[in-house]
């Protein structure tokens, strides 16, 4: 979605490293002129990865040095409430942008961003020029919700959710890099097999995977890998998809060839 909306808006993207821990402060300052970062620092997707709050501190003193407003998408940081936004960590430089289709439902469009006060005039003004107004339904049944504490338990209820995913994943797949909060995982692959080839040997068995150069900002540098959604099935035809992927895994390419 992020590629899409860059595209669409004409804007170019610059890739930065990352590792266990997140993006790479030292990347960010190495990568030449830039005008803004997006970030995604607390269950990133599709990495899976939460950014420690040492990490989320050196970040904060590089963007402050280069002079960067930051975006940060925080719509799955409801998994993780345990967590204090990167915005807290550069206040003044920080767009916090979230929304309710993740902690609710995909149908309630209903977002919010929390701005630097300096900058909310400018950036209210720029959200009704571009029409992305929320419709009034949404924005009612969204304020009847937090107002009752629905909201709250709706999430509650999703954390429950997540963690019985993941001890369902270390199971059946252990070592996938990824917090056990999130509802993605990311997974390197044996070398012998390639992620366009896993994806679609994977997609014969009825299973949806994402390689990894859906993602890069350049698909041809985009490592062997692709990444799991665990939330949308049963929690049984999930353990019964990752059984068949282990097994896929463990298996040859040269193995389709009896398929």
């Amino acid at each position: 979605m992020v590629k899409a909306l860059a595209a669409r808006l004409g804007v170019e993207l610059v890739p930065i490293d990352t590792d266990e821990d997140g993006l790479v402060p030292a990347a960010l300052a190495a990568a030449g002129p830039v005008r803004a970062l997006y970030v995604q620092p607390t269950l990133h997707n599709p990495l899976g990865t939460t950014m420690p709050v040492r990490r989320r501190e050196e970040l904060a003193a590089v963007v402050a040095r280069l002079d960067l407003p930051v975006i940060e998408d925080g719509i799955y940081t409801f998994l993780r409430d345990d967590v204090r936004p990167f915005a807290a960590f550069a206040p003044d430089r920080t767009v916090f942008a979230d929304s309710l289709s993740k902690r609710v439902a995909p149908g309630l469009t209903a977002g919010f961003l929390v701005t630097p006060p300096a900058w909310t005039a400018r950036l209210a003004s720029s959200v009704r020029s571009g029409g992305w107004a929320a419709s009034r339904f949404a924005v009612e049944a969204a304020t009847r919700w937090i107002v009752t504490g629905t909201l709250a338990e709706v999430e509650a209820a999703k954390r429950r959710d997540a963690a019985a995913r993941a001890a369902v994943v270390a199971e059946k797949l252990p070592g996938l890099r990824g917090d056990p909060a999130s509802y993605h995982r990311w997974w390197e692959l044996p070398e012998r097999w390639r992620a366009e080839l896993f994806t679609a040997a994977a997609a014969r068995r009825g299973i949806a995977l994402s390689p990894a150069a859906a993602f890069a900002v350049l698909p041809g540098h985009a490592p062997n890998a692709v990444r799991l959604a665990v939330s949308a099935p049963p929690v049984e035809t999930l353990a019964a998809a990752l059984d068949v992927l282990a097994g896929l895994a463990s298996g040859s390419p040269d193995d389709l060839l009896a398929d």
